[in-house]
């Protein structure tokens, strides 16, 4: 067994095409098998999700999948955030239809915005948003002593 930094294709295991890992392999010279060590599986998705919300031409199908999967979603959960059909994003995915620019938009906020969730209600809230009617606020801000704000609104 031999161990060396390589370059390799990593395109099949994530569904995105093109994508290379320049990591350390190991491989047996007897049998040909080899191994990618692939260290912090998570970071690696979050990195190649950053740099797809940053190429300038609209997401493709796949990197929309992509990126639904790394924000957790199902194909159906991802279509009432997106305020769409799961019909709809079944056609992005696999490209019969392109995503539109606001969608493509959203989507780059939303993986640009990531972060843990600690509360699931705020993000259930995505689902209802587009269905309200437009209704304007009341808001009482106070603030605080070392300069930060809290905020009541009537709303709920």
């Amino acid at each position: 067994m031999r161990t060396r930094r390589e370059t390799v294709p990593f395109d099949r295991p994530i569904g995105l095409s093109g994508v290379r890992l320049n990591t350390f392999v190991t491989r047996c010279s007897k049998c040909g098998a080899f191994e990618i060590a692939i260290p912090n599986l998570e970071g690696l998705h979050q990195a190649i999700a950053r740099t797809l919300i940053t190429k300038q031409a609209r997401l493709t199908g796949e990197e929309v999948r992509f990126l639904r999967k790394v924000l957790g979603w199902s194909g159906a959960d991802f279509a009432e955030h997106m305020g769409t059909s799961a019909e709809t994003v079944s056609r992005w995915e696999n490209d019969t239809i392109p995503i539109g620019p606001q969608a493509d938009r959203l989507l780059r906020l939303m993986v640009m915005s990531r972060g843990p969730v600690s509360d699931y209600r705020k993000l259930d809230l995505l689902k209802t948003v587009a269905r309200a009617k437009p209704a304007a606020v009341r808001m009482l801000a106070k603030a605080g002593t070392r300069g930060d704000w809290r905020v009541r609104s009537d709303a709920a």
